[in-house]
């Protein structure tokens, strides 16, 4: 499967949508990167729409084990 054929959809990001969560995080995105924000956003939703839609069988899919130091 391909980032084109997933099923889920992502999330709608769009300039209001990134001021806002700026806004949440006390973050000043200037204006001049304001497009490349959206599309970093767009995309990183993009790929987790596609690994959400992975499912994981439970009797084959092994946790990973913890790492203690």
């Amino acid at each position: 499967m391909t980032l084109d054929q997933a099923s889920v959809k992502p999330l709608a990001v769009d300039e209001a949508m990134v001021k806002q969560l700026a806004a949440l995080a006390g973050v000043e995105i200037p204006a001049a990167r304001l497009p490349e924000v959206i599309a970093n956003l767009q995309r990183t939703a993009e790929v987790a729409a596609f690994v959400a839609e992975v499912r994981l069988d439970r009797m084959a899919d092994e946790l990973a084990p913890v790492w203690r130091p």
